[in-house]
């Protein structure tokens, strides 16, 4: 695998750099060799002596979140406990009806196995145009505002004023390594930031313009613009119903809203000759989607070719949210 080799004096300055850049692999060990060490790398990264060699894994605790409360809470309730989404040094988890009596105990052992994470919040539903979530401290300092790393991306926010998902880490990935240099990009429903911070950093375009409709999200985003210097992001509060109007010609637009994406589609159309579409739904069928992008197209009288499809992630029993990569014109 990839490494940073550095000289041991200046290791730990380097350690923490890269450590912030969201690149060092923290799951492998440090090595040494002679005068320097060798940082294990999650990718490639410019400015630095990159070398090959076989890091050892590091042995990762054996505990898992179940196990540490197999005797606090009935085994049977425990099948339900789900996944918990960490960002910055916050953890979120949703929890079953059935669970929740238990909060504070599931809380406190998260807090007792990740010793990086000092609040835990249960998320219940997300509400209003906003996307944002009703959270409840069960454990830890009482504290909303965080700093989130990815790919050297660092994305600064408060949970409870402003959605975000961390499970989208590699589409936001996946997105910036498709935008060619110079391309105008419009990030349609923005939040903090995520897409266009990731293409800003990782690609090259000419502009991005970066709309939301929650003024506290593009407060954040302003920060982030500054916090990961991305001059070429242009932030924008309102509704991109109205917004994109008064937007040049985009090469590339992001739609990233999946429950009501599909309500500004016609907007797109009828505002825009062509361009490339990255549109993200909720649906128990991808192909009900896909129905809905060519009707609204024929609507408009815009050609409508796919390019790609994915499963994002579960949303829930019976339905995922689905990207769709496609061109119109």
């Amino acid at each position: 695998m990839l490494g940073a080799k550095v000289y041991r004096e200046e290791a730990e300055k380097h350690r923490k750099i890269l450590l912030d850049m969201g690149v060092l692999d923290i799951n492998f060990k440090i090595a040494y060799d002679g005068d320097y060490i060798l940082l294990p790398l999650k990718e490639e990264i410019k400015g630095y002596n990159i070398v090959d060699y076989n890091f050892l894994p590091i042995e990762k605790r054996k505990t898992s979140l179940r196990d540490a409360l197999s005797k606090k809470i009935p085994s049977s309730y425990l099948l339900k406990l789900r996944a918990f989404d960490t960002i910055g040094n916050i953890a979120l988890i949703q929890l079953d009806d059935e669970l929740i009596p238990y909060k504070n105990v599931i809380g406190e052992a998260l807090l007792e196995l990740n010793p990086s994470i000092k609040t835990v919040f249960r998320k219940d539903s997300i509400e209003g145009e906003y996307r944002v979530p009703t959270i409840e401290l069960i454990a830890g300092e009482c504290e909303t505002e965080t700093v989130y790393q990815e790919f050297g991306v660092r994305i600064l926010l408060d949970i409870s004023k402003v959605y975000f998902s961390p499970r989208l880490s590699q589409e936001r990935k996946r997105i910036a390594s498709l935008v060619k240099k110079d391309e105008i990009v419009l990030d349609m429903f923005c939040g903090v930031g995520p897409f266009s911070l990731m293409i800003s950093k990782r690609a090259e375009p000419k502009r991005i313009y970066a709309i939301d409709i929650n003024e506290t999200a593009v407060y954040y985003l302003k920060k982030n613009i500054v916090l990961n210097r991305c001059e070429n992001i242009i932030p924008i509060i309102g509704n991109s119903r109205n917004e994109i109007k008064n937007i040049e010609s985009p090469n590339r637009i992001i739609m990233n809203l999946p429950h009501s994406a599909s309500d500004f589609l016609s907007d797109v159309f009828s505002t825009y000759h062509k361009s490339k579409v990255h549109f993200y739904s909720v649906s128990e069928d991808i192909s009900f989607v896909k129905k809905k992008i060519i009707e609204e197209g024929k609507r408009h009288a815009k050609k409508i070719d796919f390019i790609f499809e994915r499963t994002v992630k579960s949303y829930s029993p019976h339905s995922e949210i689905y990207c769709i990569d496609f061109d119109f014109s």
